[in-house]
């Protein structure tokens, strides 16, 4: 793409994204406004449906007190004009009416269970099916039990097959002895005014009636006794006949009702039990709903009525909506104004990117002129500001990049040379497995090592030596070069490794003298006639010799300075007994073991002789190799700050010399 299409782009976007942007931003605001009313309106209705709910659920609670109040006393009448009855030795019909006194429309059925098995009901009521036996009923045995006033929902009237709640108590003699239990039936009316003040809040508001006491409701939920709904419905299991117009609808088949979180449940049951109403927030089938409920008179009942949030929070969707409506016809009529901006945005433009890319376009030509070698390429600064800075900037540049571009090469050559003088392949000395590495840190390294058989022109004495050149780059690999040109020189006339590294030295020290440089030197001498090492040690870390049969290591050490420090010198020459079947000797320089981790921490030589015992059945090259692969997985991602470079010397199996 050419610099004038980019500058146009830049241009381009430079102008017309702030019209973008700002009606985007507009967008972001809008959708922000919008569901910050709809939530708070949300919040409001749903505060406010919570407290009507509270209001209308306690008021009813109430009002079933009231009805309960009432059952109770009319049961009491009835249980006492029964015993009289019973004492006078009369029938029961004046019991049931007295006790009903004006209150036929609560009360849908009476009768009384004696403990032989008779049955008796107000004259005119339908008489309970062949082969009823009261004494088996529920609330009768409850009654029996307790021997006072009980409540018992749900069930069915076996006379009128109706579905409502029975309100049992014992009748007694004259001795005080219970001799049967008298009864009411009423069906679950609360339902019926609910619906009224329910619709206010939700077409969908339920009410329940339930039992609390019951032994499963820690595990299953509220036990539904009754349920109506706001719209007059009721659940397909509902009693049959009569009891679809009780208002609360009876449950011939009671199911559970319970929230989808067990401690929100636990929290209601414990409300419940205290005696307390309140209202909660609980999901139920994985629908968000608003639950208010109040304890009842009777014992173990308690009045509950939902309504989906959904429902309630109706109104404030649609305001929202409503208002993204109106926002989204303001967008749209103010579109064509921006879309006029931009095309005008557009030209301008393109007309500052033709008149600012010229002089861009003219350093474009020189830079590919400059990319093809041609160092002569230049420009004519013009434009003004930036741009004429720019073209200055370019022709002062190229000197420099031809300067840098002659260094670069000059790397080049002396990274050729130093791996021209790394060998390609150690020589095959009898009894010895050799195998050697060299790794530069970067373009030119300082670090070399070398075999030389035939050392001093004897057959079977073999110089094996590693030096480490101080610092990095071109100086370092030009030392590298007269170093081991002049050890490969020595070490072929006559003398020992003290000889030749005080000579080395001493050619050497004339180069280095005053610059800075040195050379650490570890040179030794194999000698397969006299089963000897012979070695110096300038400056070098000590050598690593792994003894297999006793498992242990010793260093070859020795005092020593490095090379080109001092002009005339001696260093001191070490010597030791030919190595064992299986003895393994490795030669390094200072960045095998100063080789960092991501964090910081050094290989160290511990790990290199754990690295040389485990492979100590390897080859030499599967021990060089081994090495370099712990040390890659050492260091990781992190850069290498040196040349790293080994000898490997593997005394043969059963090798002869």
């Amino acid at each position: 793409m050419s610099v004038r299409a980019r500058l146009f782009i830049l241009l381009l976007l430079l102008s017309v994204a702030p019209v973008v942007l700002l009606r985007l931003n507009a967008q972001r605001a809008r959708l922000e406004l919008t569901d910050d009313l709809v939530r708070r309106s949300q919040h409001t209705l749903v505060t406010k449906a919570k407290a009507a709910l509270l209001l209308m659920v306690e008021d009813h609670a109430e009002m079933w007190r009231r009805e309960a109040q009432l059952l109770e006393q009319t049961l009491r009448l009835q249980a006492l004009g029964v015993e009289l009855a019973l004492a006078r030795g009369e029938g029961l019909e004046d019991a049931y009416g007295q006790a009903l006194g004006g209150h036929e429309s609560l009360i849908h059925g009476q009768v009384t269970v004696f403990e032989d098995g008779r049955v008796d009901v107000p004259e005119g009521a339908q008489r309970p099916p062949r082969g009823f036996d009261g004494r088996k009923a529920a609330w009768y045995r409850l009654a029996w039990e307790r021997g006072r006033l009980v409540w018992f929902a749900p069930v069915i009237d076996p006379s009128s097959r109706r579905v409502g709640l029975t309100v049992a108590v014992p009748v007694r003699d004259a001795s005080g002895r219970a001799v049967g239990v008298t009864a009411l039936t009423a069906p679950l009316s609360v339902g019926e005014t609910a619906r009224s003040h329910a619709q206010a809040v939700s077409g969908s508001v339920k009410s329940f009636l339930v039992n609390i006491a019951h032994p499963e409701s820690e595990a299953r939920g509220l036990r539904v006794i009754g349920e109506a709904d706001a719209l007059e419905h009721g659940p397909p299991e509902a009693g049959h006949g009569m009891g679809r117009r009780m208002g609360m609808l009876g449950l011939a088949a009671p199911r559970w009702l319970s929230m989808d979180d067990p401690a929100e449940l636990a929290a209601v049951l414990a409300d419940l039990r205290a005696g307390k109403s309140g209202v909660r927030q609980a999901e139920l089938d994985t629908r968000d709903v608003i639950w208010a409920y109040a304890p009842l008179r009777t014992e173990g009942y308690a009045l509950v009525m939902t309504a989906p949030k959904r429902d309630v929070a109706a109104e404030a969707r649609q305001a929202g909506e409503y208002i993204e409506t109106r926002i989204e016809n303001q967008f749209r009529e103010t579109f064509f104004v921006a879309l006029g901006l931009l095309l005008l945005a557009t030209a301008a433009s393109w007309l500052a990117a033709r008149s600012v890319s010229r002089p861009l376009v003219d350093l474009a030509r020189a830079a590919k002129r400059l990319g093809r070698g041609d160092f002569e390429a230049r420009v004519e600064p013009s434009g003004g500001g930036e741009i004429e800075a720019l073209g200055h900037a370019f022709n002062r540049m190229i000197p420099e990049l031809k300067e840098n571009t002659r260094l670069r090469d000059a790397m080049a050559l002396a990274r050729e040379v130093h791996d021209r003088f790394i060998p390609e392949r150690l020589p095959d000395l009898p009894g010895l497995d050799l195998a050697g590495s060299s790794t530069a840190c970067n373009e030119a390294g300082g670090d070399f090592y070398d075999v030389l058989p035939d050392a001093h022109g004897r057959p079977g004495t073999a110089a094996a030596l590693l030096g480490d050149v101080s610092g990095h780059g071109v100086d370092a690999a030009l030392l590298m070069a007269t170093a081991r040109a002049f050890l490969r020189q020595r070490a072929l006339q006559p003398g020992g490794p003290a000889r030749v590294v005080r000579d080395v030295n001493t050619l050497l020290f004339a180069d280095t003298d005053g610059s800075g440089r040195f050379l650490t030197l570890f040179y030794l001498e194999l000698d397969a006639k006299a089963r000897r090492l012979r070695w110096v040690r300038a400056g070098h870390d000590p050598a690593i010799l792994y003894r297999r049969r006793q498992d242990a290591f010793e260093d070859l050490g020795g005092p020593g300075i490095p090379l080109g420090v001092v002009g005339e010198r001696l260093w001191p020459e070490c010597e030791r007994p030919w190595p064992e079947a299986g003895d393994i000797l490795l030669v390094g320089s200072d960045g095998i073991w100063e080789t960092c981790s991501p964090d910081g921490e050094m290989f160290g030589k511990e790990r290199v002789r754990e690295a040389i015992r485990l492979r100590r059945e390897a080859p030499a090259a599967g021990i060089r190799d081994g090495l370099l692969a712990d040390l890659a997985a050492f260091r990781g991602e992190a850069p290498a700050e040196d040349d790293v470079t080994l000898l490997v010397i593997k005394a043969a199996e059963g090798g002869e010399i």
